[in-house]
């Protein structure tokens, strides 16, 4: 049986790498879950036995096994079930094992011609003048921030009732 090397994925012309290869099973291309597909969508979350691939408002369920408790790199997923129905382009080379994927584009939000584009007003406004740097003239100056002090439980200037004896007489 010859040796054949992993299929190559291209994204609109760019290679996609990852340390888990691609697998080519009974026609169908696998892909990890992460870092692979997740590098085509905007989000993945995990529920159960079920992924919900998330971009640009679509949604693709995936069922996965309930019984693998295994992290988004170990789980595989077929790459063109799950990347078709989001608006991806899948196509496979046989001959040079390599998978293109096109991502469309999204369309530019046309201005709207019902509302007038003013020209940005002029402001003129004062320059602020700079303030001046300090000039060092190695004569220490005191300091202007207040120190924090503790208030005595009685203030050094209460005096005894005159009335009353001191205790301390």
């Amino acid at each position: 049986m010859p040796f054949l090397p992993p299929p190559r994925l291209l994204r609109d012309g760019t290679p996609v790498g990852s340390y888990r290869p691609l697998l080519l099973r009974r026609g169908h291309l696998y892909a990890p879950a992460w870092p692979v597909v997740a590098a085509f969508v905007d989000r993945i979350v995990r529920v159960g036995n079920r992924l919900y691939i998330y971009r640009s408002g679509r949604c693709v369920v995936v069922r996965v096994p309930h019984s693998t408790h295994r992290t988004l790199a170990e789980l595989y997923l077929p790459l063109a079930a799950t990347l078709r129905p989001l608006g991806d382009e899948v196509n496979y080379a046989g001959p040079t094992r390599t998978v293109e994927v096109r991502t469309p584009q999204p369309e530019l939000a046309t201005q709207l011609t019902q509302q007038p584009n003013p020209m940005p007003r002029a402001v003129f406004a004062p320059r602020v003048a700079p303030t001046p740097r300090p000039q060092w003239n190695g004569i220490p100056l005191p300091r202007r921030t207040p120190l924090p002090a503790i208030a005595p439980s009685a203030p050094p200037n209460a005096r005894a009732p005159r009335d009353r004896r001191s205790p301390h007489r």
